[in-house]
């Protein structure tokens, strides 16, 4: 049975809003020369499907689907039988900027792992919730659709590379071990590559991959981070000491770090979070 819910608009334009959603049993051929005029999200449920844009053809597989931005061209048609999709369409004062923030161009296609859908649960569960009618200022939906959209944006891949989550599972035992480490001085890229047992720029390439930054680096920014805890919260101690037990070598270095990346010095810091201070280093 087909499955279609069309929400009542809020008065006004929220950051994220759904326009339709729905479930087709068997899909139809469908040709859009002029595209469609809101964002399009469209999915596999069952069988398999083409879809043609931009001079690309792609299988519509099982757990695989395709965002297309408004007005692209596109054409779509069953390819074994009957052909079951899901479908979601938004728009919203937000969306176009946060689309091109998770940086997926005109046409994506993303695929993802058997055992983990929660692209299509969350698809499931918005339907069905659509269906109830629980949410005539839109507000839920937008929060759901921001929810769908950073799923395809972990658990998804657009290309050969495995998807987010995967390669987080890849270095999640050198994270583990930076949280317990991390105050160790003597931490450098060499430690950190021996633990996931590769080399050191194939350890940067994955950190730059996945938080758009070195392996040094995000270990300067898991000290900050402690700091930042620490200061406030250990009124008690130092300056100097919050810095060593950090894992700064010493104490000017720790504070030129600090100011650099906060705008601030740490004593600073603690006077604007804490509610005691002690200031020295």
């Amino acid at each position: 049975m087909m499955r279609r819910v069309v929400p009542a608009f809020p008065a006004e334009l929220l950051p994220l809003q759904l326009e339709t959603i729905g479930m087709n049993p068997d899909q139809e051929t469908l040709e859009r020369p002029m595209g469609y005029p809101y964002f399009h999200w469209l999915l596999t449920l069952e069988g398999e499907g083409e879809l043609s844009t931009n001079g690309q053809t792609w299988k519509m597989t099982e757990r695989s689907g395709v965002l297309l931005l408004p007005g692209t061209p596109h054409r779509y048609e069953a390819r074994s039988g009957r052909w079951q999709t899901g479908y979601i369409t938004f728009h919203g004062s937000m969306a176009a900027s946060f689309v091109q923030s998770l940086g997926w161009g005109m046409a994506e296609r993303f695929q993802w792992e058997a055992g983990n859908d929660r692209i299509t649960a969350q698809l499931e569960n918005m339907l069905a919730f659509a269906e109830s009618g629980g949410d005539p200022s839109g507000w839920q939906y937008s929060a759901d659709l921001y929810r769908f959209l950073t799923l395809l944006r972990t658990d998804a891949r657009t290309d050969n590379r495995p998807s987010m989550s995967k390669r987080l599972e890849r270095i999640q035992g050198l994270l583990d071990w930076l949280e317990q480490e991390f105050a160790n001085p003597g931490i450098g890229l060499a430690e950190m590559a021996a633990q996931l047992g590769i080399g050191e720029r194939q350890l940067n390439d994955r950190f730059r991959e996945l938080f758009g930054q070195t392996a040094y680096a995000y270990l300067i920014q898991l000290r900050l981070r402690k700091a930042k805890e620490w200061l406030p919260s250990r009124p008690d101690w130092t300056v100097r000491r919050i810095g060593e037990a950090v894992g700064f070598r010493d104490a000017s270095h720790f504070v030129a770090t600090f100011r650099q990346k906060e705008g601030m010095t740490p004593d600073t810091y603690r006077k604007l979070y804490g509610t005691g201070t002690a200031s020295g280093s």
